[in-house]
């Protein structure tokens, strides 16, 4: 059933969807909104006559804009934000280097083993290792070379180290830092790229006032600029995802009608 009713109360902003304009493809989806915002404005000048009296108004530089503080972090929004078009994705061959930072307990033995296999200049993969201090920092460092010695450690290329000789004791703790191969996804914040342009659409549940009818309504925005304000705060609470975006009129659809947003009621 269609709506019946002009008063409404607005439930909750359910999803914030947005599409590349160029091709309609999704390039993030925003579905655990704690609270969010759409808010218009303008620009309002006054023509006055004697002692300031008010005679007429011209308004200027309308603006709409949206924002939004999602419960989790969105990569995919994350890329739009920071202008990564094409984030690097390998989830076969492990290709995307990443590193590694590693604190082992020395055994029986004189030697370690890496969780990765280290890459590298060969012969100096791994370059420095560190003895840590009882407070668990680094301590006194130890090159990398073809066989171990007294100061010096060896490394087999792939994810042993030989400790260098008399060095270590059995738990003492050996800090490695080193780059591997790994697969996933890698987003790119180049000083050179900015935010990217999106189409949105909202989904919002409302309720009529009267008889507590739920009914759902969508807003779309055919073309926003994306904020490049964005921050992740660490601490107790889980990081929230903030977006915000204002609206651009769209000069370009065949419509010609310079839309900021429409909005629909189901």
């Amino acid at each position: 059933m269609a709506f019946g009713f002009d008063k409404y109360t607005f439930e909750s902003l359910d999803t914030i969807v947005g599409f590349r304009p160029s091709d309609d493809a999704c390039l993030f989806i925003l579905d655990e909104i704690q609270d969010g915002e759409i808010s218009g404005d303008a620009e309002l000048t006054w023509s006055t006559g004697r002692r300031g009296r008010r005679l007429a108004a011209t308004k200027s530089n309308k603006t709409c804009s949206i924002t939004a503080n999602n419960g989790f972090v969105v990569g995919g929004l994350l890329a739009v934000q920071i202008g990564d078009e094409n984030p690097t994705e390998d989830f076969e061959t492990a290709s995307i280097k990443a590193p590694a930072f590693e604190k082992i307990t020395v055994g029986d033995t004189n030697t370690v083993t890496l969780s990765h296999q280290a890459i590298g200049e060969n012969g100096n993969e791994i370059g420095l290792i560190y003895k840590a201090n009882k407070d668990g920092s680094q301590g006194e460092s130890y090159a990398q070379a073809a066989a171990a010695s007294a100061t010096e450690f060896a490394f087999d290329g792939a994810d042993t180290i030989t400790l260098p000789a008399n060095a270590f004791k059995a738990d003492d703790v050996v800090i490695v830092f080193y780059n591997y191969n790994t697969k996933g996804r890698m987003y790119t914040n180049k000083s050179s790229n900015y935010a990217g342009s999106a189409k949105i659409i909202c989904d919002i549940t409302v309720k009529d006032v009267c008889d507590g009818t739920t009914k759902h309504s969508k807003v779309i925005f055919p073309r926003v600029e994306i904020s490049d304000t964005w921050s992740f705060s660490f601490g107790n609470d889980n990081a929230v995802h903030a977006f915000s975006a204002e609206a651009a009129a769209t000069m370009c659809d065949s419509n010609g009608d310079s839309d900021y947003f429409y909005w629909i009621n189901i």
